[in-house]
């Protein structure tokens, strides 16, 4: 009984001993590399690592202390030195990298660990360059730094792209299938939608850069701006730009934006008001398939203008009228193959295998003629359908409407 209540007393007044130690030890650590040894400073890491808040007196002092402990010899030093790095924000890369540059694989392995995970937490904007940091370190370094760097981005990706479709959703971007106009042929595709229904918030369509697997946007309405396009240029898989549907004049970013990138599909324009210095721009943009304009008030001249600088390139030049039908292509009559719903020819009543002959003053062979001869007129004008059902020949009058997509 004797022996055993005399070594409690000796070991807790060895563990009593011990602990001002410890203290003294880490407060030393930082003294010397702060002071180089000389007048005594107080520990920053011991007055503020418990409240998580930087002084600016002495964040450095913090960074500089806790990188040192990327490599203790103890795992939960090195562990609580990553957390408090994390803790202090971005602002610590710089150092960080310095510090990889002379440390050891650990250093390294726990300050791209760190980097990483600023690039998850953060927003692309605010992330302190965390994600470039990654990509240059993965780019230009070599072994193992490079590959925990890539390993890394393959991380941040994959974070970034799910947390990139359930903001952009919550703040009224469509994303999912829907029909998409390209050179007048209606697909259903997965798509990105700006619309009517989008919040207004700019800075949320930052994370459009993070949507990586849609190659078709359409924005519409108020979302016809220069500050949206910037953003949505930044979209790494896209290949289809529809603008439609503004009641205002644009400004001229909206189209000067698109020049940032390598290469565009297709581009429609419907139912927006392009001047000629915007017809300028657009002949200047890097389009290799098609470009839509319809409804756009333009001049010919203009567009002709567009196809001296874009040749070869499939130009649609259309006043806006919309008639609703689609007809097989490889017949040499206009028989009617689709009827899209809530248009002109749904509402006169054209149905499945009618063969149209004729359209105003035009006559009708082939879905081709059919498509130039309502080219020539705008939504809101009245035109005459003649077609033949089952060899008699039948006629309606349409009220031309705008192409509009679901």
């Amino acid at each position: 009984m004797f022996n055993s209540k005399f070594s409690g007393l000796l070991l807790l007044g060895f563990v009593q001993l011990l602990v001002p130690s410890l203290n003294a030890q880490e407060s030393s650590a930082v003294q010397e590399q702060t002071n180089g040894g000389g007048e005594e400073k107080k520990n920053p890491v011991a007055e503020n690592s418990a409240s998580g808040i930087v002084n600016s007196d002495n964040a450095s002092e913090r960074v500089a202390y806790w990188i040192t402990q990327l490599s203790h010899d103890h795992y939960l030093r090195r562990e609580r030195a990553s957390y408090q790095l994390k803790e202090l924000g971005p602002v610590v890369i710089p150092s960080l990298i310095s510090a990889m540059n002379d440390g050891d694989l650990e250093v390294t392995e726990r300050s791209v660990a760190v980097i990483s995970e600023f690039a998850i937490s953060y927003a692309p904007s605010e992330d302190g360059n965390a994600w470039e940091t990654l990509q240059n370190m993965a780019a230009k370094s070599v072994g193992r730094r490079a590959l925990a760097a890539q390993a890394a981005m393959e991380e941040v990706s994959e974070a970034r792209s799910e947390r990139a479709e359930d903001l952009l959703l919550a703040a009224g971007v469509f994303i999912g299938d829907g029909e998409f106009s390209v050179a007048a042929s209606q697909k259903l595709l997965k798509l990105v939608e700006v619309g009517d229904r989008w919040n207004g918030d700019v800075k949320v369509l930052e994370w459009l850069e993070w949507v990586d697997d849609v190659e078709h946007i359409r924005v519409t309405g108020k979302a016809i701006r220069g500050s949206v396009l910037r953003n949505v240029v930044r979209m790494p898989a896209l290949k289809a730009i529809a603008i439609a549907d503004s009641e205002v004049a644009i400004d001229d970013e909206v189209f000067a934006s698109m020049s940032e990138m390598e290469r565009i599909e297709s581009l429609d324009i419907r139912y927006v008001k392009v001047t000629e210095r915007q017809g300028d721009i657009i002949s200047r943009l890097p389009l290799r398939a098609s470009l839509t304009l319809m409804g756009t008030g333009i001049k010919s001249d203009t567009v002709d203008k567009i196809r001296g600088r874009l040749a070869g390139l499939e130009i649609q030049f259309r006043q806006g009228g919309f008639l609703g039908v689609s007809c097989y292509a490889d017949e040499q009559v206009c028989t009617v193959n689709v009827v899209y719903p809530n248009t002109a020819a749904f509402e006169a009543g054209l149905l499945f295998r009618d063969v149209i002959v004729g359209a105003g003053d035009d006559k009708i062979s082939s879905f081709s003629t059919l498509q130039k001869a309502i080219n020539k007129h705008s939504a809101g004008d009245e035109v005459e359908i003649r077609f033949l059902r089952g060899g008699k020949l039948l006629k309606a009058k349409v009220r031309l409407k705008r192409l509009k997509e679901n």
